[in-house]
C-alpha cells in the first residue's frame, strides 16, 4: 500500500507498507523537540515507531504542533480494516475523557465573568435538594470537581448507552446515578466521569444555555471548530453524525469490536467526536497565551496554575482540571477511553509544544502514551523529581472504586507496595488517611484487618461454591453407581445438602451474571431483578440454616454425616455474610 507524506519543505515521497500515512512538516530544521529529536526528523521517527507495530495498529492520528504552526502530522491505517477505509484528513474519531476540557474551558470561561467561584459551595448553583448523598459536612467546590477529589465513588451503570430510546436528559441523568460520597472533600483523588458531568451542568445553570450549545457558542464556533459534535447522539453537526457510521473500532490487537458506538448520558465528560484537525485547533488555543477562548491573558495564567498536588509534595498533578503527565518535561492535557476509540492531549507550555493523538482502539496506549516519548522525552525520577523516591510499604487499594452499594464488590482490588520508577507519583497523608498519589487516582492505604476480613470472606465464598460443587457430583456419581448395581434400597441423595449446595451454586453464577453484566455496559434496570434474587437467596439461606441446626441437633447420625452437615450449614452461613457485607441484596441502591 501507497505512503503519502506531505512536507512544506519536500517533493510527494511513495513507498509500499502494510500501513498508510500521511506528515506534514512545517518547522525549521533547527527546531528541537523536548525530546532532543529535530523537528524535521519527527516524521521519519514517527513512521519507523508506526513500522514496528503494524501488526497490531487499526487506525491512528497524530499531529504535533505548537501554537502557530503544525510540526508533523500523520494519518494512519485504517477507519474500517473491512472496508478498506483509510484515515485521512476527514475522518472523525471520539475524544474520550478528553471532552472533560471543553468543561473545564467552559468553567474558567464563567469564572472569567465572575458567574462562578471556584471555592463556593456548588449547591449554591443546583437546584434545591438536587445533591442527596453527600456524607460529609465539608462543601463540595467547583475545584473539587476539576480536582477530581469531591469524595464521590465510582459509577459503573449506564455510562454506555446502545439504545436512544434508554437516554436521559444530563439533569436527569446525574439524579438517576448519584454516587455515594465515600470521602470527606479534598482528602482523596478518585477520578469521576459524575463529577464532571456535575460540573457541566452547573455550566449549563449558570450560563442559561444547555451545555453542547454552550461549547459550540464559545468554544467550537469561536475556534472554527466546523467538523465536531458533542451532544448524546452527535446531532449537534449532522456532518460528523455521518462520518462517525464509516468508522469501526478494534481491540488493542486490532480485533474488530462489533457495533462500537455507544451513547453516552453524561456526555460532557466523554462524547466528543471530530476530525484530528479540529482536535489540534483546541489544542493550539490552550497552548495560546493570548488564547482566543478567553478575553483576558490572566484567565489563561490561572488555568495553567497547580490546583492539586502528588501526596505531600510540591509536584504539580492537576492544573484546573488538566492532569499532568510526565515524559522528559511535564506535559499537562487529557487522555480519553470509550468503547471504542482512545486519545490524548499533551501540551508543553515550557518549551511551546503541543500533541493531540487519536485512535480507534480502546484502551490504546502504545500511540497515546509511548510515541509521545519522541515528541517529549522519556520520564526520569531523578531528573523529574530531582529525587529518587523510596518505596512504600503497606497494602493499598485505589480510591476510585465502589464501597457502598452492590458494587461493593468491585473494591476488592489490593496493591502491595505499589510503585514503579518510570511513573510519576508520590506518598503522603490527609485526614489520617495515607495514600499513594498518581495523577488521575490515589491509592489509598488499607488496614491488614480489613485486607484479612474481605480477602478472607471472598475466599471462604469461592470455597463454599467449591464445596459445593463437589458434593453434589458426589452424590450424583454414588446414585448412578447404586442405580447400575440395581441396589433395591438406592442411596438418597439428602434433600437438605443437596439443596444447600445448589443454593450455593447459584448464588455464585447469580454473581458472575452481574458481573458480565457491568462489562457489557448493561443498563442499570437489568440488575435490579438479580439484586432482588440475592435478597430472596438471604433469606432462603436464613431458613435453610435453621432448618440444618435443628435436623442435625434432632437426628442421629454418623460423625462423618455430623461433620458434614456442620460444615454446609457454616459454610451457607459464610454465603450469607458475604451478600450482607458486599451489599449484593440493595436493589434501590444501584
Amino acid at each position: 500500500m501507497k505512503k503519502i507524506k506531505r512536507c512544506l519543505t519536500a517533493a510527494i515521497l511513495a513507498g509500499v507498507m502494510f500501513l498508510q500515512t500521511v506528515s506534514v512538516q512545517a518547522q525549521e530544521a533547527s527546531t528541537k523537540l523536548p525530546s532532543g529529536i529535530q523537528a524535521d526528523e519527527l516524521g521519519e521517527k514517527i513512521e519507523e515507531f508506526v513500522s514496528e507495530h503494524e501488526d497490531t495498529t487499526a487506525g491512528m492520528m497524530v499531529s504535533v504542533f505548537d501554537q502557530n504552526e503544525t510540526i508533523c502530522q500523520d494519518y494512519v491505517g485504517y477507519a474500517d480494516k473491512e472496508a478498506g477505509i483509510r484515515v485521512d484528513q476527514d475522518t472523525v474519531m471520539e475524544w474520550g475523557s478528553a471532552t472533560k476540557l471543553l468543561v473545564w474551558v467552559s468553567v474558567m470561561q464563567l469564572w472569567e465573568q465572575n458567574q462562578i467561584d471556584l471555592d463556593r459551595d456548588i449547591r449554591d448553583y443546583l437546584p434545591e435538594g438536587f445533591l442527596t448523598k453527600l456524607r460529609y459536612d465539608t462543601p463540595v467546590t467547583m475545584k473539587n470537581l476539576m480536582n477530581h477529589n469531591a469524595g464521590f465513588q465510582e459509577v459503573y451503570t449506564d455510562l454506555f448507552i446502545k439504545d436512544k430510546d434508554d437516554l436521559l436528559t444530563l439533569p436527569d441523568s446525574l439524579k438517576a446515578h448519584e454516587p455515594e460520597q465515600i470521602y470527606e472533600p479534598g482528602t482523596v483523588t478518585a477520578y469521576s466521569n459524575w463529577g464532571v458531568a456535575l460540573a457541566a451542568y452547573i455550566v449549563q445553570k449558570v450560563s442559561g444555555e444547555r451545555f453542547d450549545d454552550y461549547v459550540h457558542n464559545h468554544i467550537f464556533n469561536p475556534l472554527g471548530m466546523e467538523h465536531s459534535a458533542l451532544f448524546m447522539d452527535l446531532s449537534d453537526n449532522t456532518w460528523v453524525q455521518e462520518k462517525r457510521k464509516e468508522l469501526q473500532c478494534y481491540t488493542t490487537d486490532g480485533t474488530l469490536i462489533e457495533d462500537c458506538f455507544y451513547y453516552i448520558t453524561l456526555y460532557p465528560a466523554g462524547m466528543c467526536t471530530s476530525t484530528l484537525g479540529d482536535f489540534e485547533i483546541f489544542g493550539k488555543a490552550l497552548l495560546d497565551k493570548e488564547s482566543p477562548l478567553f478575553q483576558q491573558r490572566s484567565t489563561w495564567e490561572t488555568l495553567f496554575t497547580p490546583t492539586s498536588y502528588l501526596g505531600d509534595s510540591e509536584v504539580p498533578s492537576n492544573y484546573h482540571g488538566l492532569w499532568v503527565s510526565a515524559y522528559g518535561v511535564e506535559t499537562v492535557g487529557h487522555g480519553g477511553n470509550t468503547a471504542g476509540c482512545s486519545s490524548y492531549l499533551l501540551l508543553d507550555r515550557k518549551n511551546g509544544i503541543g500533541a493531540v493523538v487519536m485512535t480507534n482502539q480502546s484502551g490504546e496506549t502504545v500511540y497515546n502514551s509511548e510515541m509521545m516519548e519522541l515528541v517529549f522525552g522519556k520520564f526520569s525520577e531523578e531528573e523529574y523529581l530531582g529525587e529518587k523516591r523510596s518505596t512504600p510499604k503497606g497494602i493499598y487499594r485505589p480510591a476510585r472504586t465502589v464501597r457502598s452499594g452492590p458494587f461493593k464488590l468491585f473494591s476488592l482490588s489490593f496493591c502491595i507496595d505499589e510503585s514503579e520508577p518510570d511513573e510519576l507519583w508520590m506518598t503522603g497523608s490527609s485526614q489520617g488517611v495515607e495514600k499513594i498519589s498518581y495523577p488521575y487516582v490515589d491509592l489509598v492505604r488499607v488496614p491488614v484487618w480489613q485486607f484479612v476480613l474481605e480477602m478472607g470472606l471472598f475466599i471462604l465464598w469461592i470455597v463454599a461454591a467449591l464445596f459445593s460443587l463437589v458434593s453434589l457430583l458426589v452424590k450424583l456419581i454414588r446414585k448412578i453407581v447404586w442405580i447400575c448395581k440395581k441396589k433395591k434400597n438406592v442411596i438418597p441423595l439428602g434433600r437438605w445438602s443437596a439443596v444447600a449446595a445448589l443454593l450455593q451454586i447459584l448464588v455464585l453464577v447469580l454473581l458472575g451474571c452481574v458481573v458480565v453484566k457491568v462489562s457489557s455496559y448493561a443498563l442499570f434496570s437489568t440488575y435490579r431483578w438479580m439484586l432482588v434474587v440475592f435478597g430472596i437467596l438471604e433469606l432462603v439461606i436464613a431458613v435453610l440454616v435453621g432448618a440444618g441446626i435443628r435436623m442435625v441437633l434432632t437426628t442421629k447420625s454418623t460423625k462423618k454425616r455430623k461433620v458434614y452437615n456442620w460444615s454446609t450449614i457454616i459454610l451457607l452461613v459464610v454465603t450469607a455474610v458475604n451478600i450482607l457485607y458486599w451489599n449484593l441484596y440493595q436493589f434501590w441502591n444501584v
